[in-house]
């Protein structure tokens, strides 16, 4: 796993402080217990064979198993500790994910938790199906049958539009003309909120006339306070960039999308068992911003 995670067995050597030769050792030994080499060996560097490939899942798992035991032991004697990687989308990441973390923390602050962000919904679910992360924090959309999911109840977005964007009141707040010639700042095709975006417009028979299209989501609100264009962000990054000038309205029909914790059937870490069991309860969501309602 170190030469696949790492790129190469020099780096891997490196990583996992043992000298090259002896990981070198390591790695044939496998391949001969195995009966067939596991790296091709390429120039300087090395890719998976196919028998590599398809035992990168279940080495991933083991090691993962491996934790868990080491936890379920710490637990039994009444200590909290170890590590939890969780996966989430990139536009879940400040809300709810910064507070289920948080106050994951608060609650066993001898956890380390390791979080990545996946591109896409499909990229969350192979990143929790292949064991990198124990559990996903994703849009609760076709989640795959094969997963176990907790339901977070549901996010609220709205559109943020440049400072000085001209507006009219209107029951319930501030109303904003959306029309064709609106320029609008989107993550790309694929992603949850550029899915969310082309249903609201299309609800309102509006085709978006694409401004800029931003993998980067970091930077999709300040290009919007830059006067790029106007945006579908979720309720909590919407109260913020406001704080900066942006003009906030909302959709209507209102945006919401289902927000859920997914990971795979079978046996979790104490760790993320606990998270799980802290997700599902009502007043530890409430406390998040989700809508506690709906659960």
């Amino acid at each position: 796993m170190a030469v696949v995670d790492h790129g190469g067995f020099t780096a891997a050597s490196r990583a996992v402080f043992v000298s090259q030769p002896a990981l070198s050792l390591a790695v044939k030994e496998l391949e001969r217990e195995l009966g067939t080499p596991l790296f091709a060996r390429v120039g300087r560097g090395v890719r998976l064979t196919a028998a590599g490939a398809a035992l990168l899942g279940p080495a991933r798992q083991a090691l993962r198993d491996v934790e868990t035991g080491r936890a379920a032991v710490a637990a039994v004697a009444g200590v909290m500790a170890g590590s939890l990687s969780v996966c989430s989308l990139p536009t879940l990441a400040a809300d709810p994910l910064a507070g289920l973390v948080g106050q994951f923390r608060q609650h066993h602050p001898g956890v380390r938790v390791d979080l990545a962000a996946p591109e896409s919904g499909r990229e969350l679910f192979d990143l929790v199906e292949g064991g990198t992360c124990e559990l996903g924090l994703t849009d609760a959309l076709h989640v795959p049958e094969s997963f176990e999911s907790i339901d977070l109840g549901s996010q609220s977005l709205v559109f943020i539009h440049p400072p000085g964007t001209s507006t009219s009141r209107a029951r319930g707040g501030v109303e904003v003309a959306v029309t064709d010639e609106t320029p609008f700042v989107a993550a790309p095709e694929g992603t949850s909120t550029r899915r969310l975006l082309d249903e609201q417009l299309g609800a309102l028979g509006i085709t978006p006339m694409l401004a800029v299209a931003s993998a980067l989501r970091e930077a999709i609100i300040p290009l919007v306070l830059a006067g790029a264009g106007a945006a579908l962000v979720p309720e909590a990054l919407a109260t913020f960039a406001e704080q900066f000038g942006a003009v906030v309205s909302r959709p209507d029909p209102a945006a919401v999308r289902r927000i859920a914790l997914v990971y795979r059937s079978g046996e979790l870490s104490p760790a993320a068992a606990r998270f799980c069991e802290l997700a599902g309860l009502p007043d530890f969501v409430g406390n998040l911003g989700v809508d506690e309602s709906e659960l």
